[in-house]
């Protein structure tokens, strides 16, 4: 399996937690809360988490169109984040996901909120594993590999032989199976072409039948997304921006950073031996990431925000970008996190930004897109004008970006990405 999504949600309890901080107080009768959240980060399903239930039972849904679908009911102790564990899984006909949730305090009073997530499409749910060559008259097995390991999807299965039609039968994955196998009989010599189809997306493989040479097809680069929750639903955009310009591999982190320990220096090493990426895109940091760090070499603890704590955050962050240049043949973009709405997360994020600028001094190959200028050119705004017409970008919490929000950033980073990937290929 080339990647994984890793589920983090104790961290994003504690990136829930944060946020419910300053919330504002229930009213006696009916008080409305933007305390849910979801997490996407675990290939193929979702997960819920709400705050705010005083201990009752939480009610969550899904709303499809004009309907809400049950998904379940959770209950945790008093000031603990409620978790409904797995709620969905992803779906390749619903790629925007709304979220509702409700409960009755103690008290009474009534708590809601409502959260989307957009999850990847199904351009590369599938694997297709086929022989580099079998000899004539033997057997060819194709195995396909559902890599949301979820099923519960038709697809179709067409196979080539040499000089003659294509032939396809449907290949039906049932709920939970995630592979599947068939077997060709090679009858004819030279190169056989396998195809998978699922909705519009194509996966495709060949064999090499009797003698002759085997022709490798060139693999795609690999552009690895990655980061905290500020990534989630970039990396899904990101994958149809590119289409087949390159193999985007996501590793989303819910609830991490870089003052969180020594965590991402380490990551990002594995990732590089893992995926080896020509182009890696970012995005860690911002609000909730103002934990007080110890200096390398026994140093003091350094406070955020203050110019110590900048330089150490730019530190770890250099060290970074210098990882995932792997000696200069790779490209790094990393992202600056959107300006939240509460003032004093603002000063958070305003260091984190100098830091970031500072780490990327005299780096070739690193470009720092200044997703905060974008989004909030003159402080912080939920809606921006975009391509002619008016477009709510900010999610409810007011740290993160919208689907639609997610959806511009990747457009506006997908062309400088193609851009590095042509000169990398004109370099080799």
């Amino acid at each position: 399996m080339a990647s994984r999504r890793h589920s983090t949600l104790p961290l994003a309890l504690a990136l829930l937690a944060c946020a419910l901080a300053t919330a504002p107080a229930a009213s006696a009768q009916t008080s409305v809360t933007t305390a849910l959240a979801a997490d996407a980060s675990q290939r193929g399903v979702i997960s819920l988490l709400f705050g705010g239930a005083g201990g009752s039972p939480v009610q969550f849904y899904e709303r499809v169109g004009s309907s809400l679908k049950p998904l379940g009911t959770a209950q945790s102790a008093p000031n603990v984040v409620t978790v409904l564990k797995d709620a969905t899984t992803w779906s390749c006909e619903r790629l925007v996901r709304r979220f509702e949730a409700q409960a009755t305090r103690p008290d009474g009073s009534r708590a809601s909120g409502t959260f989307n997530v957009r999850t990847s499409s199904c351009a590369q749910r599938f694997r297709v594993e086929a022989p580099a060559r079998v000899r004539t008259g033997g057997l060819i097995r194709v195995r396909v590999l559902d890599r949301w390991k979820i099923g519960g999807i038709a697809t179709k299965l067409c196979v080539t032989p040499p000089r003659a039609a294509q032939r396809c039968k449907s290949l039906s994955f049932a709920k939970a199976v995630a592979s599947a196998t068939r077997s060709y009989r090679a009858r004819a010599k030279g190169r056989w072409r396998v195809e998978l189809r699922v909705r519009s997306h194509r996966v495709r493989d060949s064999v090499t039948v009797g003698g002759g040479k085997v022709t490798a097809e060139e693999a795609l680069p690999t552009v690895l997304v990655t980061g905290d929750s500020t990534m989630q639903g970039i990396d899904g955009f990101l994958e149809e921006e590119l289409g087949s310009d390159a193999t985007v591999r996501s590793d989303v982190r819910i609830g991490t950073g870089i003052t969180r320990g020594s965590y991402w220096l380490g990551h990002a090493e594995s990732q590089v031996k893992r995926h080896r990426p020509a182009v890696t895109v970012i995005s860690l940091g911002g609000a909730l990431d103002a934990f007080a760090m110890i200096l390398p070499n026994g140093g003091p603890t350094v406070e955020c925000c203050d110019a110590p704590w900048i330089a150490e955050y730019s530190r770890r962050v250099r060290t970074m970008m210098r990882t995932y240049l792997r000696g200069g043949r790779g490209r790094v973009f990393w992202l600056t996190p959107p300006l939240p709405r509460d003032a004093m997360r603002a000063k958070v994020n305003n260091a984190v930004y100098a830091a970031i600028e500072l780490g990327a001094q005299g780096l070739s190959g690193v470009s720092v897109a200044r997703v905060d200028k974008f989004f909030s050119p003159s402080g912080y705004t939920e809606v921006i004008r975009y391509r002619g017409r008016d477009v709510r970008v900010r999610a409810a919490d007011g740290i993160h970006l919208s689907v639609a929000g997610t959806s511009i950033a990747a457009q506006i980073l997908a062309p400088a990405i193609r851009k590095a990937l042509e000169q990398i290929s004109s370099q080799r």
